[in-house]
């Protein structure tokens, strides 16, 4: 398997897991804990009965992780520019496991917006 099947296999392990730990919502809890003004609020949102991050915060997570990642590598290669005591394999991992991370992403991007569209196509 090349790296980028890897990390994407990793990617769907950790959403497989996210789904098995997902449970359907408590119709009878009268919180607006799973609204959208709170979705898009700064505030971490979190299931009220067991504390695990909601699907958007673990999203936001993983995005967080890829901009620090790419963060990382942009100042090892302004470093390595400049002339400073950097090694050229410690630039050249960095800017792949950004690239890794990246790629990834995008990839579990794409397969939620399949869903979704799949989702939204189906009849009631």
């Amino acid at each position: 398997m090349s790296v980028p099947s890897v990390a994407m296999q990793q990617a769907l392990e950790h959403l497989r897991a996210m789904r098995e730990a997902a449970r359907p919502p408590d119709l009878g809890l009268n919180t607006a804990q799973g609204s959208a003004s709170t979705m898009g609020s700064a505030s971490t949102v979190v299931d009220a009965k067991t504390d695990r991050p909601s699907f958007i915060e673990t999203m936001r997570s993983a995005v967080d992780s890829v901009n620090a990642q790419q963060s990382v590598s942009r100042q090892l290669q302004t470093a390595y520019v400049k002339g400073e005591d950097v090694s050229l394999t410690d630039v050249a991992i960095a800017m792949q496991k950004s690239s890794v991370a990246f790629e990834a992403t995008v990839q579990v991007r794409n397969k939620i917006l399949e869903s979704y569209k799949e989702i939204m196509s189906m009849t009631v």
